[in-house]
């Protein structure tokens, strides 16, 4: 019955997922002058990358729904729209610089950490950002006419520009999914041996969500570059071969994009929508605790979260006189509470916060604070 429960979809993000793909599935069309510039060696990557698509924008849609995410983003889109949404939109851009370009959040925990998450991350997006140009028909290169010696590049059906082929450009342009596959492999062997030598990691990880992901980007990566090893030096030979184990390879990769750990890719630039509702939180300031006097939460979101607890109906969280006491109190002093509680239980057999101040209105009854 749980498996059931989890696996329920719900109408609204199911509803704007298959919008989503449909409206994918249009610019491809477009993109495509019609379906006339699809390559159809690359059918079956078109079809993985429609249904990664629909899972993760579903997966995407779901999780803005859910009551905590859409304040964040009601909240984002009400201060973008706001007068002061020009310098909302800059402080975002420094932000998305400091946390996306560079990862800075990532730095301060380990080295390694960074190096690792920074190859595969910029890998994974470089890797994208020339595969589905390629697989939806956007982009194209074909011979400049009758000069076999130089190519034209085409973008949306329109020509774009022509390169000899033994310029930089075009060595760059040939080469860049092989760059983006050597470093995805770096950022996986640092992400495995980061995971070998640090003990917290090695106790916490998942075979299906930790190791699985790193392992298939590397069959993605290592299939990739073997087809460069073919053409260039072995004449070919195995070349249909390793395609299709390619083709497999990066198809798993984009059928496991929804379910998987790769999905917060998609997750993390909203997080620079967080870093500047925080940020104007501790503009407006911190409201004290109602029983020690240390302020401790912000203004913003100590509203939000007594209006989130009313839309969730959590009525557990007040007492008789219908204030919000769990949303009043530090952390301390919630503790000091539970102790209080415990101790009221057992007959005074236990209060180790004995003459610790504590809020003057009456103490929640003791099963409700022991439950939480």
């Amino acid at each position: 019955m749980g498996l059931l429960q989890r696996m329920e979809l719900h109408p609204r993000p199911l509803v704007r997922a298959a919008l989503t793909t449909a409206g994918v599935a249009g610019l491809v069309a477009l993109g495509s002058r019609g379906g006339r510039w699809l390559d159809p060696a690359l059918l079956g990557y078109l079809l993985a990358t429609l249904f990664a698509t629909f899972g993760i924008a579903y997966r995407y849609w779901d999780w803005v729904d859910r009551p905590p995410t859409w304040m964040y983003f009601r909240h984002t889109l009400k201060t973008l729209m706001s007068p002061k949404g020009f310098t909302a939109f800059f402080k975002m851009g420094k932000a998305a610089t400091d946390q996306i370009v560079l990862q800075r959040f990532i730095e301060k925990r380990s080295l390694k950490r960074w190096g690792a998450h920074f190859l595969l991350s910029w890998g994974c997006l470089l890797g994208f950002a020339i595969t589905i140009p390629l697989v939806f028909g956007w982009v194209r290169f074909t011979s400049a006419g009758l000069d076999a010696t130089r190519y034209q590049a085409w973008v949306m059906g329109v020509p774009a520009f022509t390169f000899p082929l033994d310029s930089l450009i075009a060595t760059v342009t040939f080469h860049a999914l092989d760059i983006a596959a050597v470093m995805v492999i770096a950022g996986c062997a640092l992400s495995f041996i980061r995971r070998h030598q640090d003990e917290g990691d090695t106790a916490t990880q998942r075979t299906d969500l930790d190791l699985m992901p790193l392992l298939l980007l590397i069959a993605v990566s290592v299939t990739g570059i073997m087809l460069t090893v073919s053409e260039a030096y072995l004449q070919g030979r195995n070349f249909h071969t390793i395609a299709y184990l390619h083709e497999l390879t990066v198809i798993l990769l984009l059928l496991s994009l929804p379910f998987g750990k790769l999905f917060h890719i998609v997750q993390r630039p909203a997080q620079i929508g967080v870093k500047l509702y925080k940020e104007q939180g501790e503009a407006e300031g911190r409201v004290p605790c109602k029983a020690c006097g240390a302020p401790f939460i912000r203004a913003n979101q100590r509203r939000d979260l007594e209006e989130l607890w009313n839309r969730l109906d959590l009525k557990g969280a007040t007492h008789a006189g219908g204030r919000f006491h769990h949303l009043d109190l530090c952390p301390r002093c919630k503790r000091r509470l539970v102790a209080k509680s415990q101790s009221k239980r057992l007959g005074g057999g236990f209060d180790p916060f004995h003459g610790m101040p504590l809020p003057t209105e009456p103490i929640p009854d003791a099963t409700t604070w022991s439950s939480k």
